[in-house]
């Protein structure tokens, strides 16, 4: 005959009350954790390409005519760099549609880095032989994005924006 015993070999027993108290507990560590990263990563990166998109959006026709007054204008821009520690030298070449040099431009070059802004920064480089201009900048390791813009008397006349890496 089998006797109704209270024994329990490893302990207490498992009762509805200990597993609704798991259960409230396991999903109480999970939404506090995804609160935290995701305030975390809000606070970090607000999501936001630039300050005012609704204003950006109503001169994009703008955009488009500059587009295309820029791909009229058939120049190629190379933009180099090179490595020295922690700066990074960089070097824009501008040719006309012809190989010619283009100067008497405003070049800078507006750095964004992904994960954060606030490591992003504005280099205004100067004109260093015909159709160059060279600046330096001090940029941290890993993915760069890189916007040059080209003005002549205040006027926006060439933007290219490229990625690369500093290693």
């Amino acid at each position: 005959m089998i006797e109704d015993s209270d024994y329990h070999p490893k302990g207490a027993p498992l009762t509805g009350r200990k597993v609704l108290l798991i259960l409230i507990g396991f999903f109480g560590v999970m939404l506090a954790v995804n609160f935290y990263m995701a305030r975390a990563a809000i606070k970090t990166h607000p999501g936001l390409d630039i300050a005012h998109p609704y204003d950006a959006g109503v001169a994009y026709n703008k955009e488009i005519a500059a587009a295309k007054a820029q791909e009229a204008l058939g120049w190629t821009v190379d933009l180099s760099r090179v490595v020295q520690g922690a700066v990074t030298a960089i070097t824009v070449t501008v040719k006309d549609r012809d190989g010619r040099p283009v100067n008497d431009l405003v070049a800078s070059l507006h750095f964004v880095y992904p994960a954060t802004s606030r490591l992003d920064q504005v280099v205004v480089v100067g004109s260093v032989a015909d159709g160059v201009y060279a600046g330096a900048a001090e940029l941290q390791r890993g993915h760069w994005e890189v916007e040059v813009v080209l003005q002549r008397e205040g006027q926006q006349i060439f933007r290219s924006r490229n990625t690369f890496n500093v290693e």
